[in-house]
């Protein structure tokens, strides 16, 4: 399976590109010139939303033992970021009861990377990536403060691509032999691709100061990271035909984001 995100033809894609490409750098600094910080306060609020919906549904073991049908498919179609992505989910929660696993997820006391890697050890998703997606979607959207997103986009365990090698240089830090080390590993790449951030003027104090945007910002700058990324790597850039292929930088952040609003 390849990386290339949903709607996007793999051909449009430049076949040789990682975090040795010698013109990555160049065109993420000069592709994020390009983004408002008014557009990473904007995604913020989004996720903040969501983040209060997740909560009206998962903020107690209780509430977790309510969850029905419906609410299944509203959390596949939110913690993904492809459609296709979300029916797959959503047909796995289908036949699956899961609530004994979400409940020791949100609410076990073992150590979080722990319950994160028995969750997918517990839900039996054939494809391990989605299997993280639905976990740390859950944690991340329920608890931001504590917990961080590991999906396809930021690290994919298949193909070892995804923004966060790029923005570390290499995958060195990110390869684990267990799914516990690896939610580890994906947390503390994901806080020094921060570093990055620091010097492209997006992290403003309206996103850092605020008590709710801030457990976003991670999310909402590497979305726009990833978006430039794409937009870097393929054969039509810049061009009128490519920008009527792809939705706009903020539409497509939000939509990795599984913003549906």
């Amino acid at each position: 399976m390849n990386s290339t995100p949903p709607g996007w033809m793999s051909h449009i894609i430049k076949p040789l590109t990682g975090p040795d490409d010698p013109e990555l750098q160049t065109t993420l600094e000069e592709g994020l010139e390009q983004i408002a910080a008014e557009d990473v306060l904007v995604i913020a609020d989004g996720l903040i939303h969501k983040h209060e919906q997740f909560r009206e549904r998962l903020g107690s073991p209780e509430q977790v033992e309510g969850l029905g049908e419906e609410d299944w498919a509203w959390i596949a179609t939110h913690v993904t970021s492809a459609r296709r992505h979300g029916e797959a989910l959503k047909a796995h929660l289908r036949e699956r009861d899961v609530r004994p696993a979400v409940r020791s997820l949100l609410f076990g006391q073992r150590p979080v990377a722990e319950r994160v890697a028995n969750f997918v050890a517990e839900v039996e998703i054939q494809d391990r990536r989605l299997a993280l997606e639905l976990a740390t979607g859950l944690l991340h959207y329920t608890q931001p403060e504590n917990h961080w997103l590991w999906t396809r986009w930021l690290w994919d365990v298949k193909t070892h691509t995804g923004i966060l090698p790029l923005l570390a240089g290499s995958v060195r830090n990110l390869v684990a032999n267990d799914v516990a080390q690896g939610y580890v590993n994906v947390g503390s790449v994901t806080a020094m691709s921060m570093r990055f951030a620091e010097g492209t003027g997006l992290l403003t104090p309206e996103l850092l100061e605020h008590p709710q945007r801030r457990h976003f910002a991670a999310d909402a700058f590497l979305a726009c990271a990833y978006c430039i990324y794409l937009y870097g790597i393929t054969s039509w850039r810049l061009s009128r035909e490519f920008h009527r292929l792809l939705p706009p930088l903020p539409k497509l952040a939000r939509r990795l984001l599984g913003i549906r609003t």
